[in-house]
């Protein structure tokens, strides 16, 4: 089952994280696997290209290197980003809107085009989206539209690719143990998450590459326009909202009379 035998894929941010947990599992899966990154690693099991996705031009030209390596392109995983919570609006200056936009919405609206070149018919769009994506936090700000933007995208090209069997998905994962925020000295959004998400943990890269491969998947042929949290249960609500109870909230029924 979830067999990607045969299967060439196209993974952006592949050098570590979320992006290399897929490209391992997906080669383990038996795909084909070119690993895009600004600061290639040394992994062996699949193959690096080191490009930058705020570079329209060498994206297009990674996407065509590859179709034209591997004869065929059937997966492409729109990972890559940048990750700048913790700054609010009075903090928010034109060059991060700028830069943040730019690899987080641009390149995957982008990299979606390119794959629309070369995919073929019956092809998988995946994208990473965040938790941030779907509710209002603070100190989000443009990181948390940028990844919003992400879901909508997935829709749209959901819709418009699915004339050629093409499956576009969008997994959004909560706070994940990667480099982004472990490297972070002493970061609070670690405590923070652990106290407010149901599970009561932080996840991992593979857990949410494991999501990636059933969507990448013959099993998920199905799919498509799914926006899937693997966030521990953050996004469907928090476990514990600290209020008093008012008085006229009697027997679990609401009392105007009181």
């Amino acid at each position: 089952m979830f067999s990607l035998h045969g299967k060439v894929a196209l993974i952006t941010g592949a050098s570590s994280g979320i992006g290399l947990a897929t490209a391992r599992r997906f080669a383990a899966a038996g795909a084909l696997v070119f690993g895009i990154d600004r600061s290639p690693s040394g992994e062996e099991g699949f193959r690096m290209l080191t490009v930058d996705v705020s570079d329209d031009t060498a994206l297009g030209h990674a996407f065509d290197e590859v179709a034209l390596e591997a004869g065929n392109l059937h997966i492409v995983v729109n990972n890559a980003g940048i990750q700048p919570l913790g700054v609010d609006f009075v903090n928010l200056t034109p060059q991060l809107v700028r830069k943040t936009l730019e690899i987080n919405v641009s390149a995957v609206a982008l990299g979606h085009a390119h794959a629309a070149r070369h995919l073929v018919r019956g092809g998988r769009i995946l994208n990473t989206g965040s938790f941030v994506g779907l509710l209002g936090v603070p100190g989000g700000s443009i990181y948390a539209a940028s990844k919003a933007a992400v879901i909508h995208l997935t829709r749209s090209a959901a819709v418009e690719f699915a004339p050629r069997g093409i499956t576009v998905n969008c997994v959004c994962p909560g706070t994940i143990l990667t480099p982004a925020v472990l490297g972070i000295p002493d970061n609070p959004e670690i405590a923070f998450a652990e106290r407010r998400t149901p599970l009561g943990r932080l996840g991992t890269a593979e857990e949410v590459a494991s999501a990636f491969h059933f969507l990448a998947s013959e099993e998920a042929a199905y799919i498509t326009g799914a926006i899937l949290p693997v966030d521990g249960g953050i996004a469907a609500g928090w476990e514990r909202y600290d209020l008093v109870t008012p008085p006229n909230a009697v027997t679990g029924e609401w009392r105007d009379d009181l």
